[in-house]
């Protein structure tokens, strides 16, 4: 057969590719035979009968595609986004006529089209059956307004789907070094995330970043590719194999090359692997695109409620929390406290040492106040006010606080506050209770000025 004119006879890139047969499906050497014109021009190390691992960057899942429709004669397609190369590739595999086989050799011939970006036209050309399982996760994805919701119904899909014993949608925040799951679904409706989370170490979850760097997927079916992926991250594949994992289909979640999750499906039935890879990276596109989305509003959402100096809430984040309160849309939990502080000689101190000083004393007086009432509703209310809403509460222990935070705040403290408060066990209305503490705390400032006018 010549090959080299089998590869010329198509007008797009094309390479005709052998496989080495080893039995009990595994394979050896795969090698790039020939390729046209179109092909060599996309890849400058091209050389004839060379090991395609010299031409392109080894791609695992490449690989077992090579194999499935050599050795198998399976006609397979996939549009995926390599990382490796920085394009799209649109790949078509074509197995050769048994008759061109040897006993050592299978051959097939890849077509492709690069594109620089996911296209509409290509990423849709899918089976029927996978088409209608995305349409469902789109569906899922926007069902209700309750994200967290959404997401775990997407991956108790997958889960199902691929018969697997988890399906995951797993955030790091690399800053923090965390691992959290978005949302988790196990065959055992007993097994939780937090069984697991002893074998995710944050040396283990970063380890994924660098293995992932120039894969769009990572799919393990077997021992053979659990040792593949031990050559290059030992660490991981010694947490997974410690976890009982035997195999795994990891993709990362990434949108405008950015990395913001990861969707994790361990012990799947790999025989239906090839639908699964289709369905699992169209799926994954969407899934990053609403992550995303969500994680922008989130932003906006905080950009919008936190005040950018001092980090706590701001006066429109207090407000809207008092009207929920008075529509019974989110009250807040009887008995409650309020405190409203003021802090006394700022004027004086932005006359002194300039604005940034002001700024220093805003942001010293927001973290007294927040290490006092650590997990209370704590609002920037105005220029030099501060409200706490501290929900079910006893009067023992939020007067205690109240009274550490006047000690904390004396008038020989660096952050003096004046401070103005109101305990309910619901009787008195929150709207009455933050009356209450502002006009106590007026009264407070009144006092310190009595003694300290040069501070007005």
């Amino acid at each position: 057969m010549d090959f080299q004119a089998l590869a010329d006879s198509y007008s797009q890139a094309a390479v005709v590719i052998s496989v080495e047969k080893k039995g009990d499906g595994q394979y050896g050497d795969i090698r790039f035979v020939a390729g046209n014109a179109a092909y060599i021009a996309a890849t400058p190390n091209f050389h004839p009968n060379a090991l395609y691992s010299d031409v392109i960057p080894k791609e695992p899942n490449f690989e077992d595609f090579c194999y499935r429709c050599a050795v198998q004669k399976k006609h397979l397609h996939a549009y995926v986004d390599t990382k490796s190369m920085g394009v799209w590739v649109d790949g078509t595999y074509i197995p050769l006529n048994e008759a061109l086989d040897t006993e050592e050799l299978s051959y097939l011939v890849f077509t492709m089209y690069f594109t620089t970006k996911p296209e509409a036209d290509r990423m849709a050309d899918i089976s029927a059956e996978t088409s209608i399982r995305v349409v469902k996760t789109c569906i899922n994805l926007r069902e209700s307004e309750q994200y967290t919701e959404n997401m775990n119904k997407v991956v108790s899909d997958i889960q199902m789907y691929t018969e697997s014993f988890c399906s995951c949608i797993m955030m790091v925040d690399t800053e923090k070094q965390k691992v959290a799951a978005l949302a988790a679904k196990y065959r055992n409706d007993e097994a939780k995330f937090e069984d697991f989370a002893p074998y995710l170490t944050y040396d283990v979850v970063s380890s994924w970043l660098e293995t992932c760097e120039k894969r769009d997927i990572i799919i393990l079916k077997n021992d053979f590719d659990m040792d593949e992926l031990q050559k290059i991250n030992p660490l991981w594949v010694e947490s997974l194999r410690t976890a009982g994992v035997k195999s795994l289909i990891f993709v990362p979640l990434r949108k405008d090359k950015k990395t913001l999750g990861f969707l994790f499906i361990t012990n799947f039935n790999t025989e239906n692997i090839i639908a699964y890879k289709e369905y699992i990276q169209l799926t994954s596109f969407f899934l990053s695109s609403e992550i995303a989305n969500n994680n922008l509003m989130e932003q906006l959402e905080y950009l919008s409620n936190v005040d950018s100096l001092t980090g706590v809430n701001n006066r429109n984040a207090m407000n809207t929390r008092v009207d929920y309160h008075v529509k019974n849309a989110k009250v807040v939990k009887s008995p409650f406290g309020i405190v409203f502080a003021d802090l006394n000689g700022l004027k004086k101190c932005n006359d002194t040492g300039g604005h940034e000083a002001g700024d220093r004393l805003l942001k010293d007086a927001a973290h007294l106040i927040s290490s006092v009432f650590e997990g209370s509703e704590i609002y920037r209310s105005g220029g030099d006010e501060f409200v706490v809403i501290e929900p079910g509460c006893e009067k023992a222990s939020f007067e205690e606080k109240v009274s550490r935070l006047r000690k904390l705040s004396g008038d020989d403290s660096s952050v003096c506050l004046a401070i103005g408060a109101q305990w309910t066990d619901g009787e008195i209305s929150l709207r009455k209770c933050m009356h209450i503490a502002d006009t106590a705390m007026y009264a407070d400032k009144e006092e310190y000025y009595k003694t300290h006018a040069a501070y007005r």
